[in-house]
């Protein structure tokens, strides 16, 4: 069964790899999302968490056909603009086509170097950076100096997607991105906050309404046993939530993300038994992932489907190097038990 658009409303499904278990595991569970339908496939950059990203995408390209491939994210304070364009380039050559790259600020990528996250005025100027590059012209780096890539044969056409969680980066990506990754949760109340963030940053450009393209970032998991799909998911969640202020919260829930991000371990971002995930309570997991039994997967994205103003849904499941999930074993039942009756 096909994950295509036809599911819903514009709305495809992608699919977020993080690349701790072998490459030939990796291009085997990305060749199985390809061959069930999935439009996607977002590899993690973070150098000390998982293989490098521009590597994994190569392999990725070599041995897929039609599934586009992209960086979930790569940020500028590690990546050069030049260095990074010319990789998107040649991926993109390399690929016939099918290279997008999502772009943020940083989070376990510089957090396990000991570094903050990237200013604004940094993404800014990196995003304008790589585009004009790829676009086949010049671009002025933050040393003032000025060049251009001699080697590209003609225009690299690489859409660009802003991961954002809080106002004002989901603003600045709706002003100057042409795609959107909202890290923001699922739950009504919290799509429509980001949504209004980002569309007061396009109109603030003057873009018109729908003119970025919108992805929804989130947990995934399932199981026949409700609790243990939530498991699954918890460390993921605890991560958006390190992305969240916790006064956005009330109550207990507060109580939970004030614990959540003064214990958060960044070398437990990627591995499945992170200390600080046990900390979440389920209501903050079923607002921010879809985890259950596979009738309440299926409707929870039917649900998302339905939204119309989703262009795609990006599900990132546990996988990671202490704990192995069956991804493809997972992909294989989510064709058969989800993907079949949506």
């Amino acid at each position: 069964m096909k994950a295509d658009s036809e599911k819903g409303p514009g709305t495809k499904l992608g699919l977020a790899v993080w690349a701790t278990e072998p490459l030939d595991v990796i291009i085997r569970q990305v060749q199985l999302a390809e061959s069930i339908g999935f439009d996607s496939i977002w590899v993690i950059d973070s150098q000390l968490l998982c293989r490098d990203v521009f590597v994994t995408l190569t392999a990725l390209a070599m041995n897929t056909t039609t599934i586009r491939l992209a960086t979930g994210v790569t940020q500028p304070a590690t990546r050069h603009p030049a260095v990074t364009a010319s990789a998107l380039a040649a991926l993109d050559e390399l690929s016939g086509g099918r290279i997008m790259s999502g772009m943020g600020t940083g989070f376990s990528s510089l957090r396990t170097l000991g570094m903050p996250a990237a200013k604004m005025a940094e993404y800014r100027d990196f995003v304008s950076a790589v585009r004009n590059l790829l676009a086949g012209g010049s671009a002025r780096f933050a040393n003032d100096f000025e060049a251009q890539m001699t080697w590209l044969p003609k225009p690299a056409h690489v859409p660009i997607f802003g991961a954002a969680s809080g106002p004002k980066m989901t603003k600045l990506v709706g002003e100057i991105a042409d795609g959107a990754i909202l890290l923001q949760g699922i739950a009504d109340e919290l799509l429509e906050r980001g949504l209004a963030w980002l569309n007061e940053g396009a109109a603030q450009a003057g873009r018109p309404s729908g003119d970025v393209d919108v992805a929804c970032w989130v947990s995934f998991g399932m199981d026949e046993d409700a609790e243990k799909a939530r498991d699954q998911v918890r460390v993921r969640v605890a991560g958006a939530i390190m992305n969240t202020k916790a006064e956005w919260f009330k109550g207990e829930e507060r109580e939970a993300v004030e614990r959540v991000q003064s214990s958060y371990k960044d070398f437990q971002h990627a591995g499945a038994n992170a200390d600080h995930a046990r900390l979440l309570p389920d209501r903050i997991i079923d607002r921010y992932a879809i985890a259950g039994q596979p009738d309440h997967v299926c409707a929870s994205l039917k649900t998302l489907m339905a939204r119309g103003d989703l262009g795609h849904i990006i599900l990132t499941p546990q996988a990671s190097a202490d704990d192995s999930l069956d991804l493809e074993g997972m992909l294989r039942r989510f064709d058969a038990q989800v993907l079949s009756v949506l």
